[in-house]
């Protein structure tokens, strides 16, 4: 699939229409060398990648069960937990900041997010599909996935095969595009 091909035709696929299998060992390290050439303000690298599959799916869903139990209908809940515990394999996307530099914290964080979508992206190239999904980093979390109390969460990636593919319905580009210049300031893309 070329680059132009797999931008156009990526979409995503809920968690529950993904099955396995899920990208093998080769197609992994594939997948995340390809997160590894987003755009990267002072090349810090300031995400760590933690990949979650077979039985680290099934204790996730476990976890989740007991963090969600309180505040979750049973039968909400219990759908939830389902959901996750079929999913071929999910990869978290964790911020690791370094504050003390020049380049700003957002910088870090949104080269971060760049990273998730490589990773559906270069999952979509090579066959699979996938969802990103955001997820609170509260205290708990934070030990679990050894993180540091700056670091979030930014994006927990579910990816498989899916069960059926179907193409999105896209907007077009421009009924979200201006242009400008200090003449007529902002013009919409579509009166040009």
């Amino acid at each position: 699939m070329d680059a132009i091909e797999t931008l156009m035709s990526r979409r995503s696929y809920a968690r529950g229409n993904l099955i396995a299998p899920a990208p093998d060992k080769a197609q992994i390290e594939t997948i995340l060398q390809a997160a590894m050439t987003v755009p990267d303000h002072g090349n810090l690298k300031p995400w760590r990648f933690i990949l979650v599959k077979g039985q680290g799916i099934q204790d996730l869903s476990m976890l989740v069960k007991e963090k969600y139990s309180a505040s979750m209908s049973k039968e909400h809940l219990d759908a939830f937990v389902k959901e996750i515990a079929a999913v071929p394999m999910m990869i978290f996307v964790c911020s690791a900041l370094t504050l003390e530099h020049h380049v700003p914290v957002l910088d870090q964080q949104l080269s971060g997010a760049a990273a998730c979508e490589h990773i559906l992206l270069a999952a979509h190239a090579l066959g699979f599909a996938g969802i990103w999904h955001t997820l609170a980093s509260d205290d708990a979390l934070r030990y679990l996935l050894n993180l540091k109390e700056k670091d979030e969460v930014l994006g927990v990636l579910s990816i498989g095969t899916p069960k059926k593919t179907a193409k999105a319905k896209r907007h077009a580009f421009s009924d979200f595009t201006q242009t400008w210049d200090s003449e007529n300031g902002l013009t919409a893309w579509k009166n040009l």
